[in-house]
C-alpha cells in the first residue's frame, strides 16, 4: 500500500462551490469508451497487471471457512502456473492485490493465507455495510473487531442520508472517527454512488472522504441497482487529483460492482492512467473490486496462450 493519506481540515467553501458539467462528464466517459484496447501480447500485459489490482471479493450469505480458503488459494494463484510459464511469468509472484471478506471471515482469510505462507493483504467490508444503517458505535466496533482479526485495510460505507442533506461536516466527523478505528489498517471509503443522485454530490462526497483521511475512495458496494460507471469514474478521478493538486497527497481509487469482463478491465486502466497518470496504475492506488472478473480475465490468458477458450471447469473457481 502507498502512503497514507493524513487528511485535512474540511474546507466548507470549497465545497460549496462544487458544481458538475454533467454533459462534459458523459463526453468525457465515451472518448474513454472508444479507445481502442491493447492487442495480443500488450494485451496479456495489461490483463496481468489488471490481476495485481483485483481485490479478489466474497460477500455472501453463505460464505464459509472453506469458500473463504478456496479465495485466498485463488488469489495466491491467480493464473493457472503452466499459462504463465508459457509466457514467462510464472516466477514473477502474480498474484490479486487482496482478498475482501465479511468481518466475521477475517480471522478464516488470514488462517489460510498464513497457512499458504502468502503475506497477502487481508480487506474487510465494515460500518454496517451495505447500507450503513446501524448505530455509530456499532459501526466503529465492526471495524476495530476487524483489524483486531488481521485485516489491514477496512472497505468502509458513509451514511448516505448525510450526503444527501449535505451534511458535510457530520460526514467528515463520521469518516474521521473511523479512520482513528482502523489504526494502522489502510481505509477505503465507499461512497455508494448510485445512491447520491448527482455528479455534484459524487464530487463532494469524494472530496470531504479524502478530507477525513481516506485512503481510497470506492465507488459502490456492489449492492446497489447502480454501481461502477464510466462517468461516475470521471467525477471521482477528477476529485483524486483536484485533492492530489491542493495536498501533494496520493488516494486510490477502487471501482466495484458489475466488472465482469477481460475487456471492461482494459477500459478501466486505461480511463485511470490518462485521467491520473502512470502513477496510479498499480495496486497501491488502484483496485478493482470483483468477485467474477477473474475467471474472464484467466479465459483471455489462456486464448492468448492456447489459442482456444477454454471451458469454466477447465480454470480453478475463485
Amino acid at each position: 500500500m502507498s502512503e497514507r493519506n493524513p487528511g485535512t481540515e474540511l474546507d466548507l467553501e470549497l465545497i460549496s462551490r462544487v458544481r458538475v458539467n454533467t454533459q462534459a462528464v458523459h463526453k468525457r466517459a465515451q472518448h474513454i469508451q472508444a479507445q481502442k484496447i491493447p492487442r495480443k501480447q500488450f494485451q496479456t500485459a495489461w490483463l496481468l497487471k489488471a490481476v495485481t489490482c483485483i481485490d479478489l471479493t466474497t460477500l455472501s450469505g453463505d460464505d464459509t471457512p472453506s469458500n473463504v480458503h478456496r479465495l485466498c488459494m485463488k488469489a495466491v494463484q491467480p493464473v493457472r502456473h503452466d499459462l504463465l510459464k508459457k509466457i514467462h511469468m510464472h516466477n514473477k509472484g502474480v498474484t490479486t492485490a487482496a482478498v475482501c471478506v465479511y468481518p466475521s471471515r477475517v480471522a478464516d482469510a488470514v488462517r489460510s493465507l498464513k497457512a499458504a505462507n502468502c503475506s497477502l493483504p487481508v480487506a474487510s467490508v465494515a460500518t454496517g455495510f451495505p447500507a450503513g444503517q446501524t448505530p455509530l458505535e456499532t459501526r466503529l466496533q465492526e471495524v476495530r473487531l476487524a483489524v483486531r482479526d488481521g485485516a489491514t485495510e477496512i472497505d468502509i460505507v458513509i451514511s448516505r442520508n448525510l450526503a444527501l442533506t449535505a451534511q458535510w461536516e457530520a460526514m467528515y466527523d463520521e469518516i474521521r472517527q473511523f479512520r482513528e478505528a482502523c489504526g494502522d489498517a489502510h481505509m477505503k471509503t465507499i461512497l455508494a454512488v448510485g445512491e447520491l443522485g448527482t455528479f455534484t454530490n459524487v464530487y463532494k462526497a469524494s472530496m470531504v472522504a479524502m478530507m477525513a483521511g481516506s485512503d481510497f475512495i470506492k465507488t459502490s458496494t456492489g449492492k446497489e441497482s447502480v454501481n461502477a460507471t464510466y462517468p461516475v469514474a470521471v467525477v471521482m478521478a477528477r476529485a483524486i487529483r483536484d485533492y492530489f493538486l491542493r495536498t501533494g497527497h496520493k488516494v486510490g481509487f477502487k471501482p466495484a460492482g458489475g466488472i465482469r469482463t477481460a475487456q471492461e478491465s482494459l477500459l478501466w486502466l486505461i480511463l485511470i492512467k490518462e485521467e491520473l497518470g502512470r502513477d496510479w496504475v498499480c495496486p497501491h492506488l488502484f483496485r478493482f473490486g470483483a468477485s467474477s472478473l477473474l475467471a474472464d480475465i484467466e479465459r483471455q490468458i489462456y486464448h492468448q496462450v492456447t489459442g482456444q477458450y477454454a471451458a469454466y471447469q477447465e480454470l480453478p473457481l475463485a
